[in-house]
This record gives structure tokens, C-alpha cells and sequence, in this order.
């Protein structure tokens, strides 16, 4: 549904949240996020995450390392 409507550009911008933030900026979340992600990309639409501090794993550097 969401491509959908993004090809209806229906849409402006995507704001997401996050599980956990590695502290390059590599992020995890929820399943379906990273569909959303790729679909806004192909129709260039801006997309954020928006967490709390505390989110950030300070012990993880990449989200490699994200389990």
C-alpha cells in the first residue's frame, strides 16, 4: 500500500522509529521498514528516523553488529 501511494505521490516525506542506532547512523527496526525504505528511495522521497537518545547503542559501531 504505501509504494502504491508513493507512486501517487501522495507522500512528502517518511518518518520512522527505531529499535536500536548504531553510532554510525545504521539503524534496525520493526519488519516492513526496510521495504518502505527501498521503495521511498526509488520514488526520491526523504526518509528520517526519528529516535530517542537512548536508542543509540554507544557499544555498537555498524549495523553489522546489530543483532
Amino acid at each position: 500500500m504505501a509504494a502504491t501511494l508513493m507512486r501517487q505521490e501522495r507522500f512528502k516525506r517518511f518518518v520512522v522509529g527505531a529499535d536500536r542506532i548504531a553510532i554510525n547512523g545504521d539503524f534496525a527496526n520493526k519488519i516492513g521498514t526496510y521495504g518502505v525504505a527501498v521503495a521511498a528511495n526509488y520514488h526520491s522521497i526523504p526518509f528520517y528516523v526519528a529516535a530517542p537518545w537512548t536508542t543509540v547503542d554507544q557499544t555498537c559501531a555498524n549495523g553489522d553488529q546489530i543483532p
